[in-house]
């Protein structure tokens, strides 16, 4: 391409220089001619000129004698004047032969100013004097023929000469007008031919760009010539090498979207700077799943939309670590779409991607780790409970029979007052509260094991509530308590120990009632899991709720807000819901009051759920 270049360009160079210099030198020849016939005409108007010079002396002297004669001053004038126009033809540049001319000319000009001479000095021989002017008249008849023929030959031929170099402008002229006419044509097709050889390859250069762009990665640029061809080879080059790396990095895109997306943990992309800070930019399922949410409804959360009040509170300064550079490891809570709290590990670093900061960060949910750390600081703390009830059993229990023996003993003597009776008998009244904490203890301690029968979930809580609150309200007038019942009738049945599930419900509903002291309502459902395989048990009350504060230690032995209480019911509660395999949680309600739940599972079911 580079040599078509050249080439287009020297000829149009050289075709411009050669008309240029024609031009240059048809002006020059032709403006040369038309001097020459310049000064031609300019001859024949001097011969005029001389021609009417001569013409003025010549009536001069026919006027002589007569009334119209002129003075010999103005005589003398014109012949001066005629010898003057004689003498200008002499300046420009003539032939030879048309230089002897005015020299004959000039000559017969000096001879009729002569006889003139004459003609005006001669006064007393009028013969001679007529004669003179005879003569005198003759010569310059014959001047004037003479001229009057020399006019004559040059303007025949100037005439002839005039037409000649008019022609030859006119057709000057029209060579001109052609070249000048065809010399836009000419660059239009030299600059056609140049353009089509150069925006061909181009636009098969853009069209495979274009092609390129909208992801055709298999298209390639036909052969093409030149460095077009150099051009087109490497552009194939460079779209099969696009075509390899935009292949691995789908590959790569692949394998980190399903590590993403298959991640057993919740991974979480948040905005880190700008307006958008702390908005979730991407989610996996995990993340979804963890929290209750879809990926759609997470991403157009706040990653405090997630915490806990008293996380969120910390969720700037845990962003501003990682933005600092540091890799955080903390323990959270986080809360689920309806509103459960559990904990969570949190794994956090800095992620940039196209000159934006964010947040990469990977959430685990700890709560079985939690329950186990919990379950084993329970075993622990009964294995210290067990340890202090048998020595509280040995070194008590027998000293305590003996004292309360006693008192019985004391208090049926006939001498002991009546007043110092009742005495007796309140105290034999808190032995036997002594021994009940102490069975409690035991109870808690070391459980008995449970006696397993076929159960009916519904008729054990009926026989609880009706032992609790009689005839659907308290037996206290000073507090009513409205019980509302919905039971599951299609339950199926379970193996478990009645005796031990009446004493979990009697402990709950006993503490629901405390709770209601100004009356209030209790519900009581029972519900079939089909998907877990478990039967639902769930007691709500009206009453004045769990302080949040206390909430997780409810179910620690001898924690207690009772002024009376020993702290070890909710413990054996959830100890003997842990023996039949099943979880008890807790929970406040939305208005007031609180909730237990209870699973229990069909692991020993003796029956199956009907239609």
């Amino acid at each position: 391409m580079k040599k078509k270049v050249i080439w287009i360009l020297g000829i149009s160079s050289f075709l411009s220089f050669a008309a240029g210099i024609y031009i240059i030198i048809t002006i020059q020849k032709t403006t040369s001619e038309l001097d020459n016939l310049i000064k031609l005409h300019q001859v024949e108007i001097l011969r005029e000129h001389l021609l009417i010079r001569i013409k003025r002396v010549q009536s001069d002297l026919s006027l002589k004698g007569t009334r119209y004669a002129r003075g010999v001053d103005t005589i003398v004038t014109d012949v001066t004047n005629m010898e003057g126009a004689v003498d200008i033809c002499f300046d420009c540049h003539h032939a030879p032969a048309v230089m002897e001319r005015l020299r004959n000319l000039k000559g017969h000009i000096g001879e009729y100013k002569e006889s003139l001479s004459r003609v005006l000095t001669i006064r007393a021989n009028e013969e001679r004097l007529q004669s003179e002017e005879d003569a005198a008249f003759k010569t310059g008849e014959d001047l004037i023929r003479q001229i009057d023929t020399m006019i004559a030959i040059t303007t025949s031929k100037l005439t002839g000469k005039t037409e000649t170099a008019l022609d030859k402008i006119g057709r000057t002229k029209v060579i001109l007008f052609v070249l000048v006419a065809s010399g836009p044509f000419l660059a239009a097709g030299l600059g056609f031919i140049f353009i089509r050889g150069f925006t061909k390859p181009v636009g098969a250069l853009l069209n495979a760009t274009r092609r390129l762009k909208s992801g055709d990665l298999d298209f390639r640029v036909a052969a093409l010539k030149d460095e077009f061809g150099e051009v087109a080879e490497s552009f194939n080059e460079m779209a099969g090498s696009l075509k390899e790396q935009m292949y691995k990095i789908e590959e790569s895109e692949k394998r980190y979207r399903a590590l993403f997306e298959r991640a057993g943990d919740a991974i979480f992309i948040i905005d880190a700077e700008g307006e958008n800070r702390l908005r979730i930019a991407a989610a996996n399922q995990a993340a979804a799943e963890m929290h209750g949410y879809t990926v759609a409804e997470l991403l157009g959360l706040k990653i405090t939309d997630l915490d806990t009040p008293e996380a969120a509170e910390r969720a700037q300064q845990r962003v501003q670590r990682v933005l600092d550079g540091e890799w955080i490891h903390t323990e959270i809570t986080h809360r689920r779409r309806d509103g459960s709290v559990f904990p969570v590990e949190i794994s956090a670093g800095l992620l940039e991607l196209s000159d934006h900061k964010y947040v990469l960060a990977f959430d685990r949910d700890i709560s079985e780790r939690k329950e186990a750390e919990e379950a084993l600081q329970r075993v622990e703390q009964m294995r210290v409970v067990g340890e202090l009830a048998a020595g509280l059993a040995h070194e008590i229990k027998n000293p305590l029979t003996g004292i309360k023996a006693s008192m019985e003993v004391l208090s049926e003597e006939a001498v002991v007052p009546e007043e110092d009776r009742k005495i007796l008998m309140k105290v034999v009244g808190e032995i036997k509260r002594i021994e009940s904490l102490l069975k409690d203890l035991l109870n808690f301690a070391r459980p008995p094991k449970p006696q397993f029968t076929t159960v009916n979930i519904n008729r054990v809580l009926n026989t609880a509530l009706t032992f609790s609150f009689q005839n659907g309200s308290s037996s206290e007038k000073s507090r009513p308590v409205t019980v509302v019942k919905d039971l599951d009738e299609h339950l199926p049945e379970l193996t478990a120990d009645p005796q031990q599930l009446q004493q979990v419900f009697m402990n709950i509903l006993l503490n629901a009632g405390d709770s209601m002291a100004d009356g209030g309502t209790l519900t009581a459902e029972t519900s079939y899991d089909k998907s877990r395989q478990s039967i639902r048990i769930t007691i709500s009350d009206t009453g004045k709720g769990i302080d949040e504060k206390e909430m997780d230690k409810i179910f620690q032995p001898f924690f207690t807000t009772k002024p009376k209480g020993t702290g070890l019911g909710l413990a054996i509660t959830k100890r003997l819901i842990e023996q039949h395999g099943g979880t008890i949680k807790v929970h406040n309600n939305d208005g007031k009051g609180a909730t237990f739940e209870i699973s229990i599972p069909l692991s020993q079911a003796s029956g199956t759920r009907p239609a």
